[in-house]
């Protein structure tokens, strides 16, 4: 947007581009209307909601939400499951997609490589609630297909979905496989921005696969790899996009028998504010999850420009 004499808005350039600016305002209205206008809501982080007075007449309680939360076991409980799991998510879910992007890369065959990439996408686009159905199936205690053949090879069947040490290990596994794909995408595409010269180079100075992968693939991509890395760690305690411990995810993969080790965050903020009908306890929550979520993102920047010298912003 170009700054005219007369202030920020230069109206000769928005006449321009109207066609441009008609293009993003869907996205903006949506933003506004989805993401900014219920900021509104978190006032009632500070009183005692009733929806019959609205948000400017409910009964004002300062701070007594917040104190409320920091004396709840379940808080706590779920903030270590919320670090512990989406930290085992960003140490196995992240590298993968990475690795897998590079590995097709190399393949040469074109068929092959469209048809393992449409099969690899295509778990992403399966609801959670379909995919969890498919997991108490395959995991059931007594005809599960993995029961089944761990009682067939003389081990004894495990209740993977009854019994809370599991839980981690099957969510971990089946977030994975779900998003793999779909997470490989933004490296594939900066994949293909690497120029080809530099490939054709290193090979005339005869440098091996590996030679190029660790001085020009790595490199090439490391800017992207750093952003992603950023965002990855800045919803760690409130990822609502693809893969991570989100809300969705954790909804319909968990149960009461391993909710200590399923109950997260977001689900903490669901069982307060709709379940329990103390919806100022969870906005309280939900806005300490934003203050930490906002810390996380400043600080993986200021890390990651200190490091490499990339960042978000």
């Amino acid at each position: 947007m170009h700054k005219s004499r007369r202030g920020w808005l230069d109206v000769n350039a928005i006449k321009k581009y109207r066609s441009m600016y008609l293009f993003l305002l869907p996205a903006v209205l949506v933003t506004v209307i989805f993401s900014y206008v219920p900021m509104m809501g978190l006032i009632m982080a500070f009183e005692n909601y009733k929806p019959r007075l609205g948000y400017f007449h409910s009964p004002f309680v300062g701070f007594a939400h917040f104190r409320e939360f920091m004396t709840q076991h379940d808080f706590y409980l779920a903030f270590k499951n919320t670090i512990l799991l989406n930290g085992l998510m960003i140490l196995i879910g992240f590298p993968l997609p990475i690795l897998f992007a590079l590995l097709i890369n190399e393949i040469r065959f074109a068929a092959f490589k469209r048809v393992t990439q449409t099969i690899t996408y295509l778990p992403h686009f399966i609801s959670w609630v379909v995919v969890s159905g498919l997991v108490y199936i395959f995991l059931e205690d007594e005809y599960g297909s993995v029961n089944v053949l761990l009682q067939w090879l003389g081990f004894d069947s495990i209740g993977f979905m009854r019994e809370p040490k599991y839980f981690w290990g099957v969510f971990v596994a089946v977030s994975v496989w779900k998003e793999i794909g779909w997470n490989s995408i933004v490296f594939l595409a900066a994949l293909t921005g690497i120029d080809q010269e530099q490939y054709e180079a290193a090979t005339i100075d005869g440098a091996g696969r590996f030679q190029k992968l660790r001085y020009i693939t790595i490199p090439g991509i490391a800017p992207v790899i750093g952003l992603m890395f950023i965002f990855t760690v800045a919803t760690i305690f409130g990822a609502n996009g693809s893969g991570g411990a989100n809300f969705d995810a954790i909804y319909n993969m968990s149960n009461p028998l391993v909710m200590d080790t399923a109950l997260t965050l977001d689900y903490h903020v669901y069982m307060a504010g709709i379940r329990y009908n103390n919806p100022s306890y969870g906005a309280a929550v939900g806005m300490v999850i934003s203050a930490l979520s906002l810390f996380l993102l400043l600080v993986t920047n200021r890390i990651g420009k200190k490091i490499s010298g990339y960042g978000a912003f």
